[in-house]
C-alpha cells in the first residue's frame, strides 16, 4: 500500500522535554519553549493530536511556539493521550477535559509560569481548548479556539428530525489518523461498497484495527463530544475563530450561537470570521499557485502562522498579561473585500432579505423573486447515486476523498453546475448597489421524494456579469420522507411534501453592484459527503443506493424561500433591488 506514516521526533534543541503526569498515572509528553530572559511568563498551551514536534505544515508547533516567544510567552506543546511521544491509550475526544485540567495544574505549579495560561490551535487542536475551558481550571484565562467545535465531527440533528450529512471524514479521521499511536495518510477509494470495509486492507497492512472507528458505530461514541452546557457555565474570554469555507464551520457556529444567547458570556466571546476552509487556505488567493500553498511553499507557510499568531497577541497581551487594548469584539473579512469590525454579529444594521423560488424564470433557470409566487409549481428532478453532483474540490488529480484538494486551489466556476437535469438553479436580478451579505443564510421548503430518505444540498453563488460564479455559502441535510409513487400528480406530491430547513450557515461577502445572487438545490455532493443509501439505512453497510425522484413545492402558500441578512441600511437595500 501507499501509505505516509509521520512518527514522533526528537524534541527540538531550543525547546525542554517534560513529562506530565495525570491523574490515573499516565504520562503526557510535551515541549517547552522559553524566552531567554529565565523569568516567570504567561504561558500559551497547545495540546495535539499530530505530533507536538512534527513541523508538518498544518502543525508546525516549533515554528508556532517560536513565534509566540519571540513575543515573551512560555509554550508547552503537548501530545495529547495515546498519541505520538505521550503514553496511555487512544480515546478520541474522551480524555480531554480531565487531561486538559491535570495539565494546566501541572504548569501553574511550575517555577517558570507566571500563572496566567492561554490555549491556541485550530480543529482538534481546537476542541481541546474548549475541553479545557469546560474543566473551569482557574488558570485558563483565555482561549483561541480556530474552526472547530465542542461537537466537532459529529454528525448533528437538527429539531425537525432532520441531520446533518455525514462528511466522509467523519470516520476517515478515525480509520487513519486514529488508527495507531503515529499518524498514517493513504488514498481511498470513495466507490467501495459497503464502505465499512473500506479500510480493511490498510488494518491488514497496519496488523491491527481501528478501536475509535469500531466504536463510532455504537451510538455510545456520540457522547464523547465535550457537554456545551459545561463550557457555557465556564466562560472566559474567547477569540473563536470560524471559516466561512471550512468543513467544520456547522460546529463552530453552534457553539458561537449558544455563547451569544448566554448572559454569562456577553463580554467573553471575540468572533473573528475568515474566508478560508479547513487547511486555513484563503478566498483571497483563489485560485491558488504552488506559490501560495503552505505545503509546498516555505514562505507561503511563514505567512499562514503570521496570519494565525500575529491577531491573537493583542488578546492575550490584554488577558493574560493585563496590558493593551484587545481586539474588538467582532472582526470578519468581506469575501476578497479585506476586513470590517463590529461590535455585534451580524453587524447592525440587519435586516432578513426573503427571495421566493421560482420556476419560471427564462432558459430553464428559476428566479429568486423578492415578491411572493401565486402559483404553486412542483419542481422535480431526478436524483442518481450512481452519477452524483460532484464535490467541488474533486479533480482529475485528486478523485475521491475528503480534504485532499482545497477549494481555493480548483475554484471552479459553478455556473454550469445549473445545466445539470439533477439540479435545480434560481436567480435574482442584478443589484443596483453593493450588498454586504453578514449573517445567518437559509433555505425553508417542502420536499417530496420517491425514496424514503433524501439528501437536500444547497450552493449560494455569486454570479457575475460574465456569466461565472464563485461560491459564497452552502449548506445541506438529511430528511426522512413518506415516499410518494413514481409518476405522481403534483397534489399527491404536495400532500406527502415534508418541510425541511437547510442552514446554509452565515455569509460574510459584499455582492458587487452589477452582480446576482444564484442558488443552486441538488440531492448529492460527493465524495466530500456520504451517499444516502435512500431507504434509511445505514450509509457503511449499504451496498447499494436507490435512484429516486425528488420534489421542491414552489409558489403558493408553501413555496420554497431563501432567506439571507444584509448589513447594509435598509434604504441601501431597498436601492440594490430597485
Amino acid at each position: 500500500m501507499d501509505v505516509l506514516k509521520l512518527s514522533p521526533v526528537p524534541t527540538p534543541d531550543d525547546a525542554m522535554a517534560l513529562d506530565i503526569p495525570m491523574r490515573d498515572g499516565v504520562t503526557l509528553a510535551a515541549d517547552l519553549y522559553r524566552p531567554d530572559h529565565g523569568r516567570p511568563t504567561a504561558t500559551i498551551l497547545i495540546r495535539t493530536p499530530y505530533g507536538k514536534g512534527l513541523g508538518a505544515p498544518m502543525f508546525d508547533l516549533p515554528s508556532i511556539a517560536r513565534i509566540f516567544v519571540a513575543h515573551g510567552f512560555s509554550v508547552v506543546a503537548q501530545d495529547v493521550r495515546g498519541r505520538f511521544a505521550s503514553g496511555g491509550g487512544q480515546e478520541v475526544y474522551r480524555r480531554e477535559i480531565d487531561d486538559g485540567y491535570d495539565t494546566l495544574d501541572w504548569i501553574v505549579a511550575q517555577d517558570w509560569s507566571d500563572g496566567n495560561i492561554g490555549m491556541w490551535g485550530t480543529s482538534y487542536v481546537g476542541f481541546t481548548q474548549l475541553a479545557a475551558a469546560a474543566s473551569g481550571h482557574p488558570a485558563l484565562k483565555a482561549i483561541v479556539p480556530r474552526m472547530t467545535g465542542t461537537e466537532l465531527g459529529f454528525p448533528m440533528g437538527f429539531a425537525d428530525g432532520s441531520s446533518d450529512v455525514e462528511h466522509a471524514v467523519f470516520r476517515w479521521y478515525f480509520g487513519q489518523v486514529y488508527a495507531d499511536n503515529p499518524l498514517y495518510m493513504f488514498p481511498l477509494d470513495w466507490s467501495f461498497r459497503p464502505l465499512r470495509q473500506i479500510f480493511d486492507p490498510f488494518f491488514d497492512y497496519l496488523g491491527k484495527r481501528s478501536q475509535d472507528f469500531d466504536d463510532s458505530f455504537n451510538p455510545e461514541f456520540f457522547k464523547r463530544v465535550v457537554p456545551r452546557s459545561r463550557l457555557l457555565a465556564n466562560p472566559i474570554p474567547t477569540l473563536y475563530t470560524v471559516g466561512t469555507y471550512d468543513m467544520a464551520a456547522i460546529w463552530s457556529w453552534r457553539d458561537v450561537e449558544a455563547m451569544q444567547k448566554s448572559p454569562l458570556w456577553h463580554d467573553k466571546l471575540h468572533l473573528r470570521i475568515e474566508a478560508i476552509d479547513h487547511e486555513s487556505y484563503s478566498l483571497d488567493l483563489a485560485p491558488m499557485t504552488d506559490e501560495d500553498d503552505h505545503r509546498k511553499n516555505a514562505r507561503a507557510r511563514e505567512r499562514l502562522q503570521r496570519q494565525w499568531v500575529d491577531p491573537t497577541i493583542p488578546f492575550y497581551n490584554r488577558h493574560l498579561r493585563g496590558f493593551g487594548e484587545g481586539v474588538a469584539r467582532v472582526a470578519y473579512q468581506v469575501g476578497k473585500g479585506g476586513w470590517e469590525t463590529a461590535p455585534t454579529w451580524p453587524p447592525q444594521p440587519a435586516q432578513a432579505v426573503q427571495f421566493h423560488l421560482d420556476g419560471t424564470g427564462p432558459e430553464a433557470q428559476g428566479r429568486l423573486s423578492l415578491l411572493p409566487v401565486e402559483d404553486r409549481r412542483i419542481a422535480r428532478w431526478r436524483h442518481d447515486p450512481e452519477a452524483p453532483v460532484p464535490s467541488i474540490a474533486v479533480t482529475e488529480e485528486a478523485p475521491c476523498g475528503p480534504g485532499v484538494k482545497s477549494i481555493f486551489m480548483v475554484w471552479p466556476d459553478l455556473a454550469p453546475l445549473g445545466e445539470r437535469p439533477d439540479v435545480l438553479a434560481f436567480a435574482t436580478e442584478p443589484v443596483a448597489g453593493d450588498l454586504l451579505l453578514a449573517g445567518p443564510v437559509d433555505l425553508r421548503a417542502m420536499l417530496a421524494s420517491t425514496l424514503t430518505s433524501a439528501d437536500l444540498f444547497c450552493r449560494l453563488s455569486d454570479l457575475a456579469p460574465d456569466g461565472t460564479a464563485g461560491l459564497i455559502a452552502r449548506g445541506h441535510v438529511r430528511v426522512g420522507l413518506d415516499p410518494v409513487e413514481e409518476g405522481a400528480d403534483d397534489e399527491a406530491v404536495a400532500r406527502a411534501a415534508h418541510p425541511v430547513h437547510v442552514p446554509l450557515l452565515h455569509a460574510s461577502y459584499r455582492l458587487p453592484a452589477g452582480h446576482r445572487l444564484l442558488l443552486h438545490v441538488f440531492g448529492s455532493d460527493f465524495p466530500e459527503y456520504l451517499f444516502n443509501p435512500g431507504d434509511g439505512s445505514e450509509t457503511w453497510d449499504a451496498e447499494t443506493a436507490l435512484a429516486g425522484t425528488h420534489a421542491l413545492e414552489l409558489g403558493g402558500l408553501r413555496g420554497a424561500t431563501l432567506t439571507v441578512t444584509a448589513a447594509n441600511p435598509p434604504e441601501a437595500v431597498a436601492r440594490a433591488f430597485g
